[in-house]
């Protein structure tokens, strides 16, 4: 730990960064306003005014995301890249801290090399010619004009940020690491879960600068593009968060089912109990039996139950209600596991009948009587 942070104190960083992109390999610098480079902007009414100043928040906004995702990805060119961690990585964790921070900048960033790709081609193939067409004409910046960019490939990065999450609880070299970083001046406030999110966040950006253009949009022919423009966006975004839940939903299926421990079949004599209890473990991370590799199983419900047997015995359990199954476990001491203590119950074969008391029966189960608590 202390070797760590002597080295980090150590380490050479460049004095100056540049943190701005351009194609050319300049910075790009935009003007103060819109007004500064569109003609006669004083004679505009006021909806047309509006309606330049919502263009003028997408250009301005794209080009600071561009900017601020330079500094994460773009090591070669030194121009941002954040140097502070990837280039860190590249240079000296991987051959010597390696074995202490079991991380890699591909576990941190993913995707966003190709993510920040993405939209320097919708830079350079939409918005800077607007952006230079205005400038050389004096003309308003035209919506229509943003259309063929909503047809350009983007990436999600959706992986992240709960690797990080756990590194940062569980290693405490790369805690130390992340924080030399964060509070380095060179990094400039940012944050390494900033950072990480902002490809999701710039995107549910968009729906909201499409709709103020929209908004102030007066003629129909380009109304109906930035509406065209808006659901296509507003499908893509769903598809990242469809894949976001859907990864939660993993993640939450497999923590439950470390809970759960298989059950016991006994009394069957031991060289048949031998053979049998090899499958007698139930995978609630296995595929939901008839449905499609995206279908989740999910847990709707988890009540205490009493379970009575043939004789009048009483069995407390817990029940959990699955989408396709029921299992019926109890808790194990000292240990937060639960053992399943019947056979797992596909609810499609179950058949209940309500009893007098309030009590139910499964006639297809042994006569099985359950009742809640």
């Amino acid at each position: 730990m202390e070797v760590l942070k002597r080295t980090l104190e150590t380490f050479p960083v460049p004095a100056e960064l540049s943190w701005s992109w351009r194609e050319d390999g300049r910075a790009e610098v935009l003007e103060p306003s819109w007004a500064d480079i569109v003609c006669c902007s004083e004679s505009m009414s006021k909806i047309q005014r509006h309606q330049q100043e919502a263009m003028w928040e997408f250009i301005h906004t794209e080009i600071i995301y561009i900017n601020k995702l330079t500094i994460v990805t773009d090591v070669r060119s030194c121009m941002g890249g954040l140097y502070l961690i990837i280039s860190f990585f590249l240079s000296f964790f991987l051959s010597f801290f390696l074995s202490f921070f079991q991380v890699s900048s591909a576990q941190l960033f993913s995707n966003l090399p190709s993510i920040l790709d993405a939209h320097r081609l919708f830079w350079q193939e939409v918005i800077y010619p607007i952006l230079q067409g205005t400038r050389l004409t004096g003309q308003p910046f035209d919506p229509l004009k943003l259309e063929p960019g909503f047809v350009l490939s983007h990436h999600s990065s959706c992986k992240n940020v709960e690797f990080t999450r756990n590194q940062l609880e569980t290693n405490p070299h790369f805690h130390i690491f992340v924080l030399w970083v964060e509070t380095h001046p060179q990094c400039r406030r940012m944050r390494l879960g900033d950072m990480q999110a902002k490809p999701h966040q710039r995107i549910t950006k968009y729906p909201l600068l499409l709709k103020a253009i929209l908004k102030t949009t007066q003629d129909p022919p380009t109304q109906h593009a930035l509406q065209r423009m808006l659901s296509s966006v507003t499908q893509f975004l769903d598809s990242i968060n469809d894949y976001l839940q859907f990864k939660d939903d993993k993640m939450d299926l497999f923590d439950l089912s470390q809970r759960i421990e298989g059950y016991e079949l006994q009394g069957m004599g031991d060289e048949i109990d031998k053979h049998i209890q090899e499958f007698c473990h139930f995978d609630l991370t296995s595929p939901v039996r008839g449905s499609g590799p995206k279908a989740i199983r999910k847990l709707l419900l988890e009540e205490p139950l009493k379970v009575r047997g043939r004789k009048d015995s009483k069995l407390e359990v817990n029940v959990l209600l699955f989408t396709d199954v029921l299992l019926l476990t109890k808790a194990q001491k000292k240990t937060d596991k639960q053992k399943v203590v019947h056979p797992p119950l596909e609810l499609e074969r179950i058949h209940c009948a309500e009893l007098k008391d309030g009590s139910f029966i499964d006639p297809e189960k042994g006569g099985i009587q359950h009742s809640y608590l």
